[in-house]
């Protein structure tokens, strides 16, 4: 896997305050430095000028910029949003943005994280923790209390894309898939590829590195039920 990787979370409508969002947010970069260890990231906030202050690691420090971030009227319907980006030594960098906190059901709550390599890096090289795809996805779903998400790159969402119809915002499956605990509870037992258990009842299942196997995942596990939206009619954070 080379160029651009992304791993993306979920969920659905959660009212959460600016110190909890924060909490989420700092949970979610102590992971991923956790993982990305012993290389260190340096972590700032992503502005219109580029790369900017370094991310504070107090709560209600980050909870102030996140309150800051959206003083629109109805941030408590809309949610609330940050973006960081982290650059790693050997020059790969990644942007982190998550919105969340709001408890409109048709809005879009997610956590992504892009991982890019350096500028300098040579063909071929591959983005930051490549490498650890099921474990990042892992960290993102935990720290945010997910519904759904996954691993991929564009040539693999577009594939599943097509091949399935899908819309863009509709649940489907990556390199690795998340599932939330009613979900995970759905899952053939037969499903080939390896399985990773989550805090509250959910799942990770690797399915390799083919879009054939990912074509195939997704197959088994829409005919399951398992990756069914969100009902619009009974809004919640998790299926």
């Amino acid at each position: 896997m080379s160029g651009e990787l992304v791993v993306k979370v979920s969920w659905g409508p959660r009212p959460e305050s600016s110190e909890v969002l924060a909490a989420r947010w700092l949970e979610t970069l102590g992971r991923l430095a956790e993982l990305s260890a012993p290389a260190p990231v340096d972590w700032r906030w992503d502005t219109e000028g580029g790369k900017g202050d370094p991310v504070p690691s107090d709560t209600d420090e980050f909870a102030g910029v996140v309150e800051a971030g959206a003083p629109e009227e109805d941030a408590d319907i809309l949610g609330r949003q940050a973006a960081v980006v982290g650059t790693w030594p050997d020059g790969g960098y990644a942007y982190l943005r998550a919105k969340g906190g709001g408890s409109d059901a048709y809005t879009p709550f997610t956590a992504t994280l892009q991982l890019f390599p350096g500028a300098e890096a040579p063909a071929g090289a591959a983005p930051p923790l490549a490498g650890r795809l099921p474990e990042v996805l892992i960290a993102l779903a935990e720290s945010w209390e997910a519904d759904t998400g996954l691993s991929y790159d564009r040539p693999l969402f577009n594939a599943v894309r097509a091949a399935f119809g899908l819309r863009n915002s509709q649940p489907r499956c990556g390199w690795a898939t998340y599932l939330s605990a009613n979900r995970a509870a759905l899952v053939p037992g037969d499903l080939p590829g390896s399985r990773h258990p989550t805090a509250g009842g959910g799942l990770v299942l690797d399915s390799g590195r083919s879009t054939e196997a990912v074509e195939a995942a997704q197959r088994a596990l829409a005919e399951a039920g398992a990756l069914e939206p969100l009902p619009v009619a009974a809004p919640r954070p998790a299926w």
